[in-house]
């Protein structure tokens, strides 16, 4: 009989799952069955972008982190270009003292690589840069137990370094908590610097540091055109040689009969059965699956905060803006009571993304926890963006469009001891044969991570059904 695969979630992590099982089946001479399910109507999850007038509008993310190769090699192997950020931007600011001061040029999150703009930032004290610079006679941490972003950099360069730069920094991408947020999760390397050659400072001015590998020496990088179009382009490559089926969700998920596959009941009323299942999912969506036959996944699972995200975008005419824009945006510290978090300025930071005679602006809005910006009307969010963009850049013109895009429960939290908890899962997993879990919840939040973690979901349902 005709093998079938079932991968529940059209999001990155699914899409890159089904290209990689095609390979794998024709690598293997095999002709499965793949379906991919969604609950959405349209595929890509938060990777979504709207064009107007020539401006690409990310809704979600914005690029990808270039030292993370896998989503810069699908979009090649794809024929897709990736451009790197402006070349002549080399910096973001950062709120302190109601300015917006300018982050060191040559800061790698928390080490300074450049000595005199550390020397004169505004954003440090002459003691926080005393203590940030005694670094090399802090004392290596030997154990192998995870810590906080907030223990490690205040540990290792002080508060004032973690409070005023690196936090804001780190929250950047991961939206969370710094006191809270595993370093071992989310920056191994940095981690890995210490125990393997102590001074992170010093090895950063030896150019041991790891460095963006992205077009023009950029930390990160996107697709021209816009991130949607690697969506497009591996739907373009799933179409017709698998099922999709969009605005459809799983209402459940049994092991079959004798345990041999799944079965997979959906909300329009079909029932499939499948030699193996991938969960794309968030986690709290596969712990209900699963909540009734592998309970104690579940409730590894559902112990998994997320916070929610909202994006503001706001075009402007150019000749109505005074602001020189000569970063790629700001980002602001946790103890600033602003309604927006951080900000990109994509025009500067992506020149070849809006029409020379505009500005496009995105501003993020809240913290994930607190007030729930999702819930609030666009026009309110508008105006607040509005406010804080007036109050902290001068910028008083009527922007000539704006967009609103609310993602619910969008971030997953990887508080310390994430990857502990990710291992037992691993271990209680070991009970569901032909059954896989991957998404930004597991081992990395990025695009590149999603892209990564549905190629490992493939290849491990490739050698259950012994195709490798």
């Amino acid at each position: 009989m005709q093998e079938r695969i079932l991968i529940a979630g059209g999001g990155m992590t699914g899409l890159s799952a089904a290209y990689s099982l095609l390979k794998k089946a024709q690598a293997a001479g095999r002709n499965p069955e793949i379906i991919l399910v969604e609950k959405e109507n349209r595929l890509g999850g938060k990777t979504q972008t709207e064009v107007v007038d020539g401006m690409i509008i990310e809704e979600g993310p914005d690029s990808v982190i270039a030292y993370k190769p896998w989503a810069v090699e699908l979009a090649r192997e794809l024929g897709l270009e990736t451009v790197g950020t402006n070349p002549r931007i080399r910096s973001t600011y950062i709120l302190h003292k109601n300015r917006l001061e300018q982050l060191p040029v040559g800061m790698q999150v928390m080490i300074p690589t450049e000595v005199w703009p550390f020397l004169t930032t505004r954003l440090l004290t002459p003691w926080g840069k005393l203590r940030a610079g005694l670094e090399p006679f802090v004392p290596v941490r030997r154990s192998d137990e995870d810590e906080s972003i907030g223990s490690f950099v205040g540990r290792r360069f002080g508060r004032e370094v973690l409070e005023n730069i690196a936090g804001p920094l780190m929250g950047g991408i991961y939206g969370g908590d710094f006191n809270a947020v595993s370093m071992k999760a989310t920056f191994p390397r940095f981690l890995a610097m210490e125990r393997e050659g102590g001074s992170l400072l010093l090895q950063a001015w030896r150019n041991k540091a790891l460095k963006p590998k992205g077009p023009t020496g950029s930390a990160f990088v996107t697709v021209k055109g816009g991130l949607n179009r690697l969506v497009q382009a591996l739907v373009a490559r799933l179409e017709g040689r698998v099922r999709l089926l969009t605005g459809v969700s799983l209402t459940g998920l049994v092991p079959g009969p004798e345990r041999r596959g799944y079965v997979a009941g959906l909300d329009d009323g079909q029932r499939i059965e499948a030699d193996a299942v991938i969960l794309a999912l968030p986690a709290y969506a596969s712990a209900g699956l699963v909540r009734d036959w592998l309970p104690d996944v579940a409730s590894e699972l559902s112990a998994i905060p997320y916070h929610h995200s909202v994006v503001a975008a706001l075009a402007y005419n150019r000749s109505d803006v005074s602001h020189p824009l000569d970063a790629s945006g700001f980002l602001v510290p946790v103890r600033e009571p602003t309604v927006v978090t951080a900000s990109t300025w994509v025009s500067s930071k992506w020149p070849h993304a809006v029409p020379e005679d505009k500005v496009l602006i995105r501003c993020f809005i809240g913290r994930g926890v607190g007030r729930d910006w999702t819930k609030e009307p666009d026009d309110l969010i508008i105006a607040h963006a509005r406010k804080e963009l007036e109050r902290l850049m001068g910028l008083t013109a009527e922007p000539i469009l704006t967009r609103v895009f609310k993602w619910r429960r969008a971030m997953p939290q990887y508080l310390v001891g994430h990857l502990d908890r990710m291992d037992r899962v691993d271990r209680l997993m070991a009970q569901a044969p032909g059954l896989y879990l991957g998404g930004a919840a597991f081992r990395g939040v990025g695009l590149p991570d999603c892209v990564r973690e549905g190629a490992q979901a493939a290849e491990k349902a490739a050698r259950h059904l012994g195709w490798v």
